[in-house]
């Protein structure tokens, strides 16, 4: 079911040209409802102006999801310059998967930039411009969703000027760094201009370069060295506020809109967009390297629904172990994921612990047993509200306390002290029906006082009340069992909500 909220898109347009201006603009209408999409580079990865829409439109009751999948140096036409570090993302490697996947009802797209890889204007360039753009209207509309096309906000040469590092005409390369120097006028105006003209291909067209233009402007009449972008390209927080100000004027809920609203609900709604905009980035899918993996999409929608209620914090940077502890013979980071790995004897568990500590808090995280013929089927855990000391073989990464088991075994025991004490009395390992052997598991544990819970999948798995003296403050451990066989475990999402609601959120009918 679409949502019922709606805003009709009015044709208020800015233009800008580099010859003479269309005489009228766009008579496109478009309705902003269900899932909306926003494609484009650096600038919209930035989030700052979906979140500034997305803040408003929460504030009128809209019923709207904004789903940011601005991605760092993309372009639409493939094009790179020489010493950029990698070959630029192109977004028609994702762009099927994307409208796939999302199913927008409207997608926005912001493009340009990087497309002139910064050099003097080029009609071959131009042309790859074209249809890279051509091919966006194509795929878009194929798809069923409607689209608005936006400028590129404008290049400030003055940043750049200032440190000597733009370059003239007939310079023997030009990069993102050294720039040309007449890059603005000569090309992303003109660049501009053609996007302004496809209002009669598309559902919308919004010109963001001339607000951002005539600010500059205005407020250089009385500091000369002003700037909405320190490197030229990357417009700053308030560089974006004037963006999300003219889509709000062209959406017809008008500028001040963006002046009205909470700063409490603003700071929620910009944590909440860079958590799923981490996520769905990964989830959709791309070809750029040196970008931070997301959370899991669905444990990325829980973390930001306990933004302002909690507090939640990502233990795994989704590419190095730079805030854990551990044996480096058994775990690594692989595609994304904690790996625990053993391939010889284990002659004690061991673990990788955080750095930081944690008595009160709710963890959620998901976890993926190797299961084959030639893999141990021993479980593995969370080590909690323990102590870490040196285990046999000489294990530094050894632990004494309760372990909060899973995979082909549930329940808790406390290792080196009581045995198993929950299940109390279990003989053999306890399954559970919610297991998912060999896939996925999600799993929540939330300690309260002397009260730990656990779910997996949606289902309680226990709800047990412990000895408050029994437990402390500890690291939090993923545990690598004794064993003589080898054992394969991967773990992901990882976050941590310290002192959290007395709720648990991940399962099923809750409470």
């Amino acid at each position: 079911m679409k949502p019922a909220f709606s805003l009709l898109l009015l044709p208020i347009l800015f233009w800008a040209s580099c010859s003479a201006p269309p005489e009228q603009a766009s008579k496109a209408s478009v309705t902003m409802e269900g899932t909306v999409l926003f494609l484009g580079d650096s600038i919209t990865h930035a989030g700052h102006y979906v979140a500034d829409l997305d803040a408003v439109l929460q504030s009128r009751g809209a019923n709207t999801e904004l789903i940011n999948l601005g991605l760092p140096s993309e372009t639409c036409t493939g094009l790179s310059e020489p010493d950029h570090p990698f070959p630029r993302p192109n977004i028609h490697d994702r762009i099927d998967n994307a409208l796939k996947i999302v199913n927008p009802n409207l997608v926005f797209a912001c493009y340009g930039m990087n497309d002139g890889i910064y050099h003097p204007f080029s009609e071959e360039r131009f042309q790859a411009y074209q249809e890279g753009i051509d091919a966006i209207i194509e795929k878009v509309h194929a798809s069923g969703a409607k689209l608005v096309l936006m400028t590129p906000p404008p290049f400030d040469p003055e940043p750049l000027r200032a440190k000597g590092k733009l370059k003239p005409a007939g310079a023997d390369k030009y990069a993102w760094f050294e720039i040309y120097e007449n890059y603005d006028t000569e090309v992303m105006a003109c660049y501009s201009e053609w996007i302004l003209k496809q209002e009669d291909r598309v559902e919308g067209v919004i010109d963001l370069r001339t607000p951002v233009l005539e600010a500059v402007a205005e407020k250089r009449k009385t500091e000369p060295e002003y700037t909405l972008s320190n490197d030229g390209v990357h417009i700053n927080a308030d560089g974006h506020t004037l963006v999300s100000k003219g889509i709000l004027d062209y959406l017809g809920i008008g500028a001040a809109a963006v002046d009205e609203l909470s700063p409490a609900l603003h700071d929620l709604t910009e944590k909440r967009q860079k958590i799923l905009h981490d996520a769905w980035l990964s989830h959709v899918g791309h070809t750029r390297p040196q970008t931070r993996p997301g959370l899991p999409l669905e444990t990325a929608r829980i973390a930001a629904a306990l933004v302002g209620e909690e507090n939640p914090v990502s233990l795994f940077n989704g590419i190095d172990l730079k805030n854990w502890e551990g044996d480096d013979t058994i775990w690594s980071v692989e595609k994304g994921v904690i790996v625990g790995r053993n391939e010889g004897v284990v002659p004690s568990s061991s673990y990788l612990f955080t750095k930081s500590s944690h008595r009160n808090f709710r963890l959620i995280l998901d976890v993926k047993q190797t299961v084959s013929e030639n893999h141990s089927t021993m479980h593995s855990a969370v080590a909690a509200l323990g102590e870490r000391f040196t285990d046999k073989g000489d294990n530094a990464f050894g632990f004494k306390g309760p372990l909060l088991m899973f995979c082909h075994d549930w329940g808790i025991w406390d290792a080196y002290q009581r045995n198993r004490i929950e299940p109390a009395g279990q003989k053999g390992g306890l399954q559970i029906d919610a297991e998912k052997k060999g896939d996925w598991n999600r799993i929540e544990i939330l300690v309260l006082g002397n009260r730990i819970r656990f779910v997996a999948n949606g289902s309680l798995v226990f709800d047990y009340t412990d000895e408050t003296e029994m437990l402390r403050n500890s690291p939090v451990g993923l545990q690598i069992h004794s064993n003589k066989r080898p054992q394969e475990y991967r773990f992901r999402g990882l976050v941590v909500c310290d002192d959290p609601e007395n709720r648990l959120v991940t399962l099923d009918d809750a409470e």
